[in-house]
């Protein structure tokens, strides 16, 4: 730990930055889009377990 909480250790800024990167590829339409059509297929796949 560093004796002032302003400080930022090299360990905590590559944290914040790969949590920023996920952030934004996450908000990405692609990805969005992805978990659309997965979603899709769950659904549709969930129709034949029923019956």
């Amino acid at each position: 730990m560093s004796d002032s909480p302003s400080e930022i250790t090299p360990q905590e800024r590559i944290i914040q930055d790969r949590v920023n990167q996920s952030r934004i590829f996450l908000r990405s339409n692609g990805f969005n889009q992805s978990l659309k059509d997965l979603w899709r297929e769950i659904k549709e796949d969930a129709k034949y377990d029923l019956l």
